[in-house]
């Protein structure tokens, strides 16, 4: 398992980034969610609000996974790299 678990955080941050970049076509079928800022951008011609809701997109994958990458850090210390 300790040989597993940097390549299982790496596959949850990958999953976690991408369910996020999907919000998007969540918006466009209906769902609702934070693309549906940028579907009612497109429907009213609205730049303001495609550029609002894809930044907060962007942020929140990067933030998403920069928390997963830090956990990823301190429950697999010894697969860091020994700076000599």
């Amino acid at each position: 398992m300790p040989l597993a678990l940097p390549l299982i955080v790496a596959g949850l941050r990958i999953a976690t980034v991408t369910i996020i970049g999907l919000v998007m076509v969540a918006a466009v079928i209906g769902q609702g969610g934070l693309g549906g800022v940028m579907v009612r951008g497109f429907n009213f011609s609205n730049p303001t609000a495609i550029y609002v809701g894809g930044i907060l997109i962007v942020l929140l994958a990067i933030v998403a996974d920069a928390i997963l990458a830090g956990i990823g850090r301190l429950v697999t210390p010894w697969s860091r790299a020994k700076v000599t």
